[in-house]
């Protein structure tokens, strides 16, 4: 299982070469109908723990090495550029929706000066001359959509970073433990999705109580609740998988 990211051809959003662009409201997902695995920050665990499986996935390096970190995801899917929860007419079949599919086609990159410049994906056909949300003003200041959307980037970028530290903390308290996801096909076949991890139950309450007291106070704790509440989705993810397999068998949608 790995991380997929959504975009193509980030850019940053330049006020005179982009005035007048627009996006396009995004209803048809099918660009992360290959996504089997989406990043979830912290504060959206309470919401997202009633519909995916959160687990998390190590984080690698610059060069692709794996490092001892770790990152908290939705699981959307049990095998290799699948996603359960994009239907084929390109529906997100849940009630609840990731806030790094919210944010899309846009994003913040970190520029030299340590400050967040707006990023948008210029090759996703949504953002246009014509149809959606204006962007740029005339002026070349930013639209009242844009402003909305920056201080929704704000958020999700400063929630994103509470949430590296507690994964950092969560490491360094040696709670994870590695699991597989294994079911068997209605034809037999057996599936497995590797490379996840999950908070150990048992370490968790092994922690001294003043290491557990500090995980109460500073809030962790209950998004440690949230995650392994969210491990109770298992069984509805699975039954997306043999729907979706038995779909295929009848030629319902295209077999991968």
């Amino acid at each position: 299982m790995s991380l997929s990211t959504l975009y193509r051809n980030p850019v940053p959003l330049d006020r005179t070469q982009h005035r007048g662009k627009r996006i396009r409201t995004l209803s048809d997902f099918s660009l992360a109908s290959k996504a089997n695995a989406m990043f979830l920050a912290c504060g959206e665990f309470s919401e997202a723990c009633k519909e995916y499986v959160i687990a998390f996935l190590p984080v690698s390096d610059a060069q692709g090495n794996p490092t001892q970190d770790v990152t908290p995801v939705a699981v959307l899917g049990l095998r290799q550029d699948e996603n359960l929860y994009v239907e084929a007419n390109g529906r997100w079949d849940a009630r609840y929706l990731p806030a790094y599919m919210r944010r899309y086609p846009l994003s913040y990159a970190r520029t030299a000066e340590e400050q967040n410049s707006v990023m948008v994906d210029a090759d996703w056909e949504g953002f246009n001359d014509t149809e959606g949300e204006l962007l740029i003003e005339e002026n070349g200041e930013p639209a009242p959509y844009l402003q909305q959307m920056m201080h929704f980037l704000d958020v999700y970028d400063a929630d994103a970073q509470r949430t590296r530290l507690v994964c950092e903390r969560l490491v360094a308290l040696d709670l994870m433990r590695p699991v597989n996801i294994d079911m068997t096909m209605a034809d037999g076949s057996k599936l497995s999705a590797s490379g996840l991890q999950v908070i150990d139950e048992q370490k968790l309450k092994a922690l001294p109580d003043e290491q557990a007291l500090e995980l109460v106070r500073n809030g962790v704790m209950g998004l440690v609740h949230a995650h392994l509440i969210s491990t109770t989705n298992l069984p509805r993810l699975t039954e997306r998988m043999a729907l979706r397999a038995d779909a295929e068998a009848k030629g319902a949608v295209p077999a991968k």
